[in-house]
């Protein structure tokens, strides 16, 4: 049981973001780059990843000033058990997507959701965007029920985008406004 948190950027009820260090690729993340069940939903991930790779990725998103990278930290135990990245940001029309990856151990337990809300709340809060979005392959039911639970509405369907487990499947693409956060947690105050 840890009680220190190491370099708390954003905290949460059951985790904490922090800046995402070089180091924690050493851990288990290499180990979910190379985790067939962790990366099926994630495009760009469908060949094995060495440390090197990883590292220059890491690298490239650390250097950019379009990106946003945090290691996600469970509270109880210190330990590091996922990541998230808003990015690429358009700072020009104040729009971004992100990404996140957790550890198949904290799968539905409600994590996914609570790094998402943090996220979006960093995006309108702090980074004032205007729009942050995300796309969900039709059979990731854990993601889409995620982002609905986080109060991003569906915008769109791109059918037969990704190749997953032997078979075409659509995408299905969730956004939420600034305007529409606001509103939604005016509502719930």
């Amino acid at each position: 049981m840890s009680n220190k948190m190491d370099r708390p950027f954003l905290v949460g009820e059951k985790i904490y973001l922090r800046p995402f260090d070089l180091d924690d690729i050493d851990g288990e993340y290499i180990q979910w780059l190379n985790d067939e069940e962790m990366v099926c939903f994630i495009d760009t991930l469908k060949r094995p990843t060495t440390f090197n790779q990883a590292k220059e990725y890491v690298e490239k998103i650390l250097n950019s000033d379009n990106y946003i990278f945090f290691a996600v930290i469970d509270k109880s135990s210190g330990k590091h058990i996922g990541n998230v990245k808003i990015g690429p940001i358009d700072w020009i029309n104040r729009i971004s997507n992100y990404g996140r990856l957790l550890s198949k151990d904290h799968w539905g337990k409600g994590y996914g959701t609570e790094v998402l809300n943090l996220i979006i709340k960093y995006s309108f809060e702090t980074l004032n965007l205007n729009k942050l979005w995300d796309s969900a392959i039709s059979s990731n039911k854990a993601s889409i029920k995620s982002v609905k639970k986080a109060g991003m509405i569906i915008e769109g369907e791109i059918s037969e985008y990704a190749f997953v487990n032997g078979k075409y499947e659509s995408i299905t693409l969730y956004g939420i406004t600034q305007k529409e956060y606001f509103k939604m947690k005016n509502d719930n105050n």
